[in-house]
């Protein structure tokens, strides 16, 4: 998978990796697609449902040791 950006939110605390997430988000162009790097346990759940309710879609998400990897493509 192509990846367009790459957000390092790990170690932060929720709503850490959220909101680098949505900053990141708001810089993107539709299409492009999002790694998020997130150790915190609540990221993948928060993502889910926060891409759920803006219209975001999560392509995948991935754990390796403690760090998750999330993918997201933004949305127009």
């Amino acid at each position: 998978m192509k990846v367009d950006i790459v957000v390092d939110a790990r170690y932060k605390s929720c709503p850490g990796p959220l909101l680098a997430l949505a900053e990141a988000v708001m810089k993107a162009s539709p299409g492009q697609i999002i790694m998020l790097l997130a150790t915190d346990p609540g990221a993948p759940r928060d993502i889910r449902e926060w891409a759920l309710n803006v219209g975001h879609k999560v392509l995948n998400i991935e754990k390796a040791d403690e760090t998750y990897q999330i993918y997201l493509e933004v949305s127009s």
